[in-house]
């Protein structure tokens, strides 16, 4: 067995040890097959979000970085596969400070400092903003409820549990391994990540409920391992219109210069 699917079978344990018991599935059982297709068929159909969120972020200290403990109110528009817009919200609505990118480059505002800085997205921005160690396009496809998965992932094992939930096990041949747990309803309720350029991931959703005739999770936890992100949405849309200019970094540039900065 190779590292990549060694680590996925150890992953589906956990799940398995920290909910109803598992069982494996026998080979040409259904529900996996059928659980992945309806799955990709979700995030083919979520391109955008916006709405409310509060977030708490805990993250451990490291080598050169301090820990962090953020709890914050924020707006948030996204669209795949990178954009996104943070808006940290204060009292009375008050506005804190602003992340926008397009998934190439990005602009942070402050409004108390005014400090202002943009330029190429790099890979430590929401590490340096947030404490995770994470790109706005995991945080995209996190909050629209999953990501694409690889092209070369094939189904290796799949495990049933006394509750009616099913995980899956799926490995490609590059490295790449992904653990995924639906519930009897066949909502996704985790997620693990693993690449071999990166460290290990995962997303767990619960409080479901409808948005625009889909179910859609409005509480959100990401580990990182270094780090866990909690975030409970609010005044949810899917796929609203969004303006041409909103993922852009001019505006922000022109808020900083009316307020002096």
């Amino acid at each position: 067995m190779s590292p990549a699917r060694l680590a996925v079978a150890g992953w589906l344990l956990l799940l398995a040890c920290a909910g109803p018991r598992a069982v494996p599935l026998p080979e040409g059982d259904p529900r996996p097959s059928a659980l992945l297709a309806a799955f990709a068929q979700q995030v083919e159909s979520r391109s955008a979000l916006r709405g409310s969120a509060r977030l708490a972020v805990d993250a451990a200290s490291g080598k050169g970085v301090a820990p962090v403990r953020l709890r914050a109110r924020q707006t948030l528009v996204l669209e795949r596969p990178a954009s996104l817009r943070i808006e940290v919200q204060g009292m009375l609505g008050a506005t804190l400070a602003v992340l926008a990118t397009d998934g190439s480059e990005y602009a942070f505002f402050e409004t108390g400092s005014r400090h202002f800085e943009s330029g190429p997205l790099t890979p430590d921005l929401l590490r340096r903003v947030a404490g995770l160690e994470l790109q706005p396009d995991d945080v995209v496809a996190a909050l629209l409820g999953g990501p694409r998965l690889p092209p070369d992932l094939e189904l290796r094992a799949a495990y049933a549990d006394a509750e009616g939930g099913v995980q899956v096990e799926l490995e490609g041949d590059a490295g790449s391994s992904r653990a995924l747990r639906f519930d009897a309803a066949g909502q996704l309720r985790e997620w693990i990540a693993r690449d071999p350029d990166r460290a290990a991931w995962s997303a767990t959703y619960d409080d479901y409920a409808d948005v625009s005739g889909q179910a859609l999770a409005h509480r959100v936890s990401i580990d990182t391992g270094s780090a866990r992100a909690v975030l409970q949405l609010s005044n949810v849309e899917l796929n609203p219109p969004l303006p041409a200019d909103i993922f852009r970094l001019d505006g922000l540039a022109a808020r900083s210069d009316a307020e002096g900065g």
